[in-house]
């Protein structure tokens, strides 16, 4: 059998290691909607909220900058409606009073944001990032993150996506779907590791 190696491992790039002292965390769209809403992600979007609990617990006592990214549509919406609680964070991982909120409109957390500004201003190069869903914001946010220069590590079982239709209407798994998206970032984007590497 064929040994399979990403794009990462061709050109020779180490996994990144966690650094607590150049690391930045962004918790991206941890919201009710995702809950209580349509878009509920069932047991295993409780899994990855729980593992977002402890991440969140242990950047806080490292004193690492986190921020809270919310999607927040227009009163009109029929997701993430900005006049709905569905919309607010959930109160397992809500931001404390030293920590930022951005509210974004589409997938990339930095479009029409000021986040890469902020992160800037903290003079960390390492990002960690985790959410939901797997295949769309937290895939647009890493890609994105990576064409601005920063070391990205995923953690990958802090995130959590839904099934989705194939072109012909059948059913493909969210775990499928969760496990692509990893392993599409992992090919050239990002480190993509479990919870237990960030103690």
């Amino acid at each position: 059998m064929t040994q399979l190696n990403t794009l990462r491992n061709i050109a020779g790039l180490q996994e990144h290691k966690v650094d607590w002292n150049n690391a930045s965390v962004l918790f991206i769209d941890y919201q009710n909607e995702y809950v209580d809403g349509v878009l509920s992600l069932g047991k295993a979007g409780k899994t990855a909220l729980e593992n977002a609990e402890k991440l969140l617990e242990t950047a806080r006592s490292k004193n690492a900058p986190v921020f809270h990214i919310l999607h927040k549509a227009s009163s009109a919406s029929p997701v993430f409606n900005c006049d709905s609680p569905l919309s607010d964070a959930v109160d397992v991982v809500k931001p404390n009073d030293n920590e930022t909120v951005v509210h974004k409109t589409l997938p990339n957390s930095f479009f029409n944001t000021d986040l890469e500004e902020m992160l800037q201003l903290t003079g960390r190069k390492q990002l960690i990032i985790l959410g939901f869903m797997s295949h769309m914001c937290v895939t647009a946010t890493t890609i994105k993150a990576v064409e601005l220069g920063y070391d990205v590590i995923v953690c990958e079982d802090a995130c959590a996506t839904r099934p989705l239709p194939d072109l012909r209407g059948n059913p493909i798994d969210e775990k499928l779907i969760h496990l692509v998206s990893m392993a599409a970032l992992s090919d050239r984007y990002a480190s993509i590791q479990p919870l237990n590497n960030f103690a």
